[in-house]
């Protein structure tokens, strides 16, 4: 009699294991965790500005998916993410360096910018609930505060940024991320300048710019 309760016992327990394994979640949700990689290229570089080195960013964060449909396989997405944007560029004439600087020879620029980003999206995948790779076409918009940075003109000195060119704390532009199971290319296009003319300088540096790069989504 043991043995047969036990024979009913592990059966019940293999048969409960296999549901286990079997169940297909209706309710799924995509793409929650992403980092990304990305090469800059600055636009609208006045005469005398030109970009140097290789120009980077790096992105990550969480971002909430919100399926539309029964499907769920058309949706929304709001997050929230740290920026890291590294730019290279040189500056070739010496008015635009403060007066007390003159003498001085600037030949590159290092300015990293630290930032809290909002990204939104649309989301348009061929996923379902047993699908685990898949097509996905996510357009958006990405808001950006920046917190803090980090300038280095040259090897022999510093400057204070704000001397020079003022950094634009709000950066804003549109996105769209295209791709397959993990390898996702993703575009930015940014709507507003990167930095704002100063009082104490009337060079008009009306600077946007573009990232080119790869997205990875988790979960």
């Amino acid at each position: 009699m043991r043995k047969i309760a036990l024979i009913l016992l592990l059966c019940s327990t293999f048969i409960e294991a296999q549901n286990k394994m079997n169940f297909v979640d209706d309710k799924y949700l995509e793409d929650q965790l992403y980092f990304s990689l990305t090469y800059i290229q600055m636009l609208n570089l006045p005469e005398r500005i030109s970009q140097s080195g290789f120009s980077f960013g790096l992105g990550a964060g969480f971002i909430k998916d919100l399926p539309l449909n029964k499907e769920r396989n058309f949706g929304l997405a709001a997050g929230l993410g740290y920026g890291f944007n590294n730019y290279y560029f040189n500056i070739n004439v010496s008015p635009i360096i403060p007066l007390a600087e003159e003498n001085i020879t600037i030949k590159n620029n290092k300015l990293i910018l630290h930032s809290v980003e909002l990204p939104l999206e649309m989301r348009f995948r061929n996923s379902s609930p047993s699908k685990f790779k898949f097509w996905r076409f996510y357009p958006g918009f990405k808001f950006a505060y920046v917190f803090a940075e980090n300038t280095s003109f040259g090897k022999s000195a510093d400057f204070d940024v704000d001397n020079i060119i003022e950094i634009n704390e709000f950066i804003y532009g549109l996105t769209f991320s295209a791709g397959y199971n993990k390898w996702n290319l993703h575009f930015y296009y940014g709507l507003n300048d990167l930095f704002n003319q100063t009082t104490s300088n009337d060079y008009d540096i009306n600077i946007n710019d573009i990232r080119i790069g790869l997205i990875f989504y988790i979960f």
